[in-house]
């Protein structure tokens, strides 16, 4: 089954692309390539230059986004050994979700032999997910990620887009990273259980932002998309991110650089997703 959610691996072309959002054209999926199912590693940014022909503009977000063909994609038949079966099933038992419900994503579905790091998605997280996931913490069921893994996920993710400082800043509290067993959990808690093949939220008209903003209060921050209540220049706003690195947001002073303010029928966005949010 497809769900058409944010952080789901679908197979192309010999490529893994990431989908991205939850709302899409009726005949395609916005997705990003980022793995080489050949040679079982991500592609090079030289590598994706060709790729120009699968991006489109589309009128739902009015800019021009990857797009895959819906009927000719396939979702990975992800073979875990046994450890890892039994590491993943205890996780779901322990934050009393589903076992269909959650999805190995990222690079840990090109080798599953033995990973020490597991990129993991919870769709139809609930806020009741997250005070499982922060009991379990509290109590040392889960272990706290180190300085250390949390510096190696910079270091994987994060190094070209963000100073070490600011990204330490944003995550110092993170509940997404921890320790079951001697492996590390990344997880990305999905709201949603299935995505849309139409537009649910169209963009009338957007404009680019730098500048401060002030988080005020979370509306559903960590769960994705992560929606909070913002202050811009004196203007009362939403902020939206699809981004785990910007779902755990403290109320607080903030700077970005660039985002855009999106003109929605429901209102005003703030969106940081293609900027850099630097924390006070």
């Amino acid at each position: 089954m497809l769900r058409l959610l944010e952080g789901e691996i679908l197979f192309y072309m010999g490529l893994g692309w990431v989908v991205k959002g939850y709302q899409h054209p009726e005949d395609a999926i916005v997705a990003y390539p980022r793995y080489d199912l050949v040679n079982s590693g991500k592609l090079r940014h030289h590598e994706l230059k060709w790729l120009g022909e699968f991006t489109k503009y589309w009128d739902c977000v009015k800019r021009n986004v990857t797009l895959i063909p819906v009927d000719k994609v396939f979702k990975p038949l992800v073979r875990v050994n046994k450890d890892l079966t039994y590491l993943l099933s205890t996780f779901t038992d322990l934050i009393g979700v589903k076992k269909e419900e959650v999805e190995i994503s990222g690079s840990s579905i090109l080798s599953m032999g033995n990973p020490r790091d597991v990129d993991v998605i919870v769709y139809n997280s609930t806020f009741e997910t997250k005070t499982m996931l922060e009991e379990l913490l509290n109590k040392g069921v889960l272990r706290k990620a180190s300085e250390y893994i949390v510096v190696n996920e910079y270091l994987e993710k994060h190094s070209s887009r963000m100073t070490l400082e600011n990204y330490l800043k944003l995550k110092r509290d993170t509940i997404l990273h921890f320790t079951l067993g001697q492996t590390h959990l990344n997880v990305k808690l999905v709201a949603l259980s299935k995505g849309y093949s139409h537009c649910v939220d169209k963009v009338e008209d957007y404009t680019s932002y730098n500048g401060f903003f002030k988080v005020l209060e979370r509306i559903t921050a960590p769960l994705i998309p992560a929606r909070y209540i913002v202050r811009v220049n004196g203007e009362i706003m939403e902020m939206e991110s699809l981004r785990e690195v910007y779902s755990e947001l403290k109320p607080g002073e903030y700077y970005l650089v660039e985002g855009i303010i999106e003109e929605r029928r429901r209102g005003r966005v703030l969106v940081p997703d293609h900027g850099v949010v630097i924390s006070k």
